[in-house]
């Protein structure tokens, strides 16, 4: 499923790594969901950048479902209006 992400500085998660990625709001996923993605693409990115990605929703026995976006792929950068017109397109 395509959605816009965007990083953004890890606030005290309980996660070692100090940028996550996460979906914006008004899709299909909240913002409180994380994104399991490749650590060397995602500080690679600056801090508040948007992204159209593919994701795939993960349901573990134990511990929160996440997203995952596959390593091989690639992030489509987005401006703040594309990323707008996209999910007013999908609601």
């Amino acid at each position: 499923m395509e959605i816009v992400v965007e990083t953004f500085h890890n606030p005290g998660e309980p996660s070692s790594n100090p940028i996550r990625v996460r979906p914006i709001l008004g899709q299909k996923f909240s913002e409180q969901y994380r994104v399991w993605c490749s650590v060397k693409v995602r500080e690679s990115k600056t801090i508040g950048s948007l992204f159209l990605v593919n994701v795939t929703l993960v349901k573990q026995p134990q511990g929160e479902p996440y997203l995952k976006i596959d390593l091989n792929e690639e992030w489509k950068s987005l401006t703040e209006e594309e990323a707008k017109n996209l999910i007013e397109g999908n609601s």
